[in-house]
């Protein structure tokens, strides 16, 4: 092989794996939405450690899309990190008026 077809192919795969990796994490974040986009609906349903454990995946989430150049879709995110927020103040509430 030629050294002139390694740097061809190599640059004709770079552009094809960074769509692959915002397609991988476009269809990650979107099953991730779909699951918990109702989130204020259900809040009730969920602990406070589960509210956080989703909350700090929306994060990891929000920074993979980041990472791999998926800009819209990380912004995406953060109007789901704020119903997240939301239900967890309503978690708290909801907690306080009980005791």
């Amino acid at each position: 092989m030629y050294p002139m077809d390694d740097a061809t192919s190599g640059a004709e795969r770079g552009p094809i794996a960074a769509s692959k990796r915002q397609r991988d994490i476009i269809e990650e974040i979107a099953a991730f939405s779909a699951e918990y986009g109702g989130i204020l609906a259900r809040y009730h349903k969920y602990t406070m450690d589960e509210l956080i454990r989703i909350e700090d995946e929306c994060r990891r989430l929000q920074d993979e899309a980041r990472s791999r150049e998926a800009w819209g879709i990380a912004d995406e995110l953060a109007t789901l990190e704020y119903l997240i927020d939301r239900a967890k103040a309503m978690k708290k509430k909801r907690m306080e008026e009980l005791e």
